[in-house]
């Protein structure tokens, strides 16, 4: 009878530990994505960046705004913040995608980071909104970031539009 008991207890266990498979393991963020969520939330939000409509146009990839850099592994760059959601992939695809897209007369700009450096006594950041049609033109917004404690702090801001 024992033996029964122990073997209905230990189906009953694999059963229900089944249910949860589908939990998310989130990862701890480090200083470079914290830095780099700051800097992308200060150039979205109040439409610090020049260019930031041209991000947005319509294209084969739906909602998802075209992202990449040069100056950080590919794998650092957030899927999203917010309600921003990035299709990340190096600047050839990028450019290979656009274009091959039928509608030429409304490419999208793309996102990049051009400058990611740390100092002792914070970050610079360098976010671009970029053409992909030669001599198209965009925007770009340089970040002070410093860390206090363990936050850190938009201490400036530089925006230039790129002609």
């Amino acid at each position: 009878m024992t033996l029964y008991k122990i073997a209905l207890c230990i189906i009953i266990i694999v059963f229900t530990s089944c249910k949860n498979s589908n939990t998310k393991i989130l990862q701890p963020k480090n200083d470079t994505t914290k830095v780099l969520e700051l800097a992308l939330k200060t150039a979205f939000y109040h439409g610090n960046l020049p260019s930031i409509s041209p991000l947005k146009y319509p294209y084969r990839f739906k909602d998802s705004i075209l992202f990449t850099t040069n100056s950080l592994p590919l794998l650092a760059l957030p899927l999203n913040i917010d309600t921003l959601k990035f299709k990340i992939l190096s600047k050839n695809q990028i450019l290979s995608i656009l274009i091959a897209d039928n509608n030429m007369d409304k490419l999208p700009n793309y996102l990049s980071v051009a400058r990611f450096e740390r100092s002792d006594t914070g970050y610079y950041v360098q976010i671009q909104s970029l053409s992909s049609v030669q001599y198209g033109g965009g925007g770009d917004i340089g970040i002070y970031i410093a860390k206090v404690k363990d936050s850190f702090i938009v201490k400036s801001k530089m925006i230039n539009s790129i002609n």
